[in-house]
């Protein structure tokens, strides 16, 4: 007769729904992973070729495997809090979930960095001994009052665009006012670089209307809300506005709420889970609302890969929360990114003629996370006369990964710069992406390579749904 050993040493088989799952002592001020999750990777490395920063420094601490020994080192007590090392290789982790795509054995990656990043974030002594009060304000302001307040927003790239457009701008480049010392005294020493890769903000920034609906063009057989997002409504709003076109013409009514916020991404890839769960129930409610005034909505559109990857998550993010749980279980079922939408409901292909030759950068949190690959690229093989040059490494990240490439410029940089390598190799006089952050960075990617020195063409970046728009209007004039 076998006899079992259960996990607290006694004899006889195993009732798993007696054994207490295991609290990991370093978890002391938040919930902590469970332990199948951080004990589930097996070390066989496969993950390593898929690691930007592995690829980049060749140190096993600076890949996937390593980090999890770190985050179990740490979840287990035996590397503290505070410890430099710590924090300086799981920043250095651009969270671009490659290593989950590689993994045979389902490590969630992203799932526990961001659980180990919330957990150092709420310890005092982590805030005391590893922050500046500049860096602690600039926190604040960033993640408590710019993003997820859409009217800061607004404010702040209003202001932003007076600063493009009054000169100041140009004058602040040529005088160097970025690069003065006092900025490294205050451990700001890399802003006149950031500042560079300021996007030029839209004029108008993208809106709601005031009914919050945009009928369909033509016959009308869905009816979806698009989640317009905190960044794409301020820098990248003509993507919004191409949406909202590509959609109606493709059968769909469009709710567009105008109480939603920023989806909490980045607070929660940064470590500030609690303000990420407030900025998702304060979207669930927006969309709720919304569904009780105009009816069932057959989804909710996202046109940026980040976002759409955090909103699909929302379940697992309020998972203990007893109010909000199985309402965000049920708003994350109906999230879709726009190519993923327009494929499956077999899509409008009345395109005109676009002669382009285009290559393809899958954003890490489409192809990674939400494992969406050939979608984009059925609908970029639809328009007729445009040709598609496959981009080696093109499931590799930019550098931009969020705010990656602000608070660790240099490696993003580099990672960039491969990325343009990969670019200038097509040949292809557009790259297309479908998340705003990796449309800025491909941008800056453009300027910083010279790539255009050697072109009668200038390279153009631009996102799916804009090339899907004008093939619509091409057809429609050629009607």
């Amino acid at each position: 007769m076998s006899v079992e050993i259960n996990r607290t040493g006694g004899r006889g088989p195993i009732d798993f729904n007696q054994v207490a799952p295991v609290k990991f002592p370093g978890f002391q001020m938040t919930d902590g992973p469970s332990y199948d999750d951080m004990t589930r990777c097996i070390h066989c490395g496969l993950c390593l070729q898929n690691c930007p920063t592995y690829r980049e420094t060749g140190m096993e601490t600076e890949s996937p495997r390593g980090r999890l020994y770190l985050m179990r080192a740490f979840a287990e007590g035996t590397i503290e809090a505070d410890n430099p090392n710590l924090h300086k290789h799981l920043d250095l982790c651009l969270q671009c979930r490659a290593c989950e795509t590689a993994c045979p054995s389902g490590v969630r990656y992203g799932h526990l960095i961001e659980k180990t990043l919330d957990e150092l974030n709420h310890r005092p002594e982590v805030e005391e001994k590893r922050r500046t009060p500049a860096q602690k304000a600039i926190r604040w302001l960033v993640f408590r009052q710019l993003f997820p307040k859409p009217r800061n927003m607004r404010f702040f790239g209003l202001a932003s665009r007076l600063y493009q457009q009054s000169g100041l701008q140009s004058l602040t480049r040529r005088a160097g006012l970025l690069r003065w010392p006092v900025w490294k005294k205050l451990g700001l020493g890399k802003i006149g670089d950031l500042e560079l890769m300021m996007p030029k903000i839209s004029q108008p920034i993208f809106t709601a209307p005031e009914s919050e609906l945009v009928p369909a063009r033509t016959e009308q057989r869905y009816r979806v809300a698009l989640f317009s997002g905190c960044i794409m409504s301020v820098a990248l709003a003509q993507v919004n506005e191409a949406t909202v076109r590509v959609l109606t013409r493709n059968y769909s009514d469009v709710v567009i709420p105008n109480t939603q916020s920023c989806c909490g991404a980045l607070n929660v890839h940064n470590g500030d889970r609690d303000y990420g769960q407030e900025m998702a129930r304060r979207n669930i409610e927006a969309f709720e609302k919304a569904e009780a005034r105009f009816g069932k909505l057959d989804a909710i559109i996202i046109n940026a890969a980040g976002c759409g990857s955090t909103l699909k998550e929302y379940g697992e993010l309020l998972a203990n929360d007893p109010v909000y749980h199985e309402r965000a279980e049920r708003f994350a079922r109906k999230v879709k990114d726009i190519s993923e939408y327009l494929v499956g409901i077999k899509f409008n292909r009345d395109f005109g003629r676009l002669e382009t030759t285009v290559t393809y950068q899958d954003a890490c949190h489409l192809i990674h996370a939400q494992r969406i690959q050939k979608p984009p690229r059925v609908l970029l093989n639809a328009v007729p006369g445009l040709k598609l040059i496959e981009m080696r490494d093109s499931d590799k990240c930019c550098g931009s990964a969020g705010i990656y490439n602000v608070t660790q410029y240099d490696m993003s940089m580099k990672i960039l710069d491969h990325k343009m390598e990969r670019v200038a190799e097509t040949g292809a006089g557009c790259v297309v992406s479908g998340n705003p952050g990796c449309h800025i960075q491909l941008q800056l990617g453009v300027r910083r390579s010279g790539i255009n020195e050697t072109r009668d063409e200038p390279v153009e970046v631009v996102h799916l749904v804009q090339l899907l728009d004008q093939a619509y209007r091409a057809g429609e004039a050629h009607d």
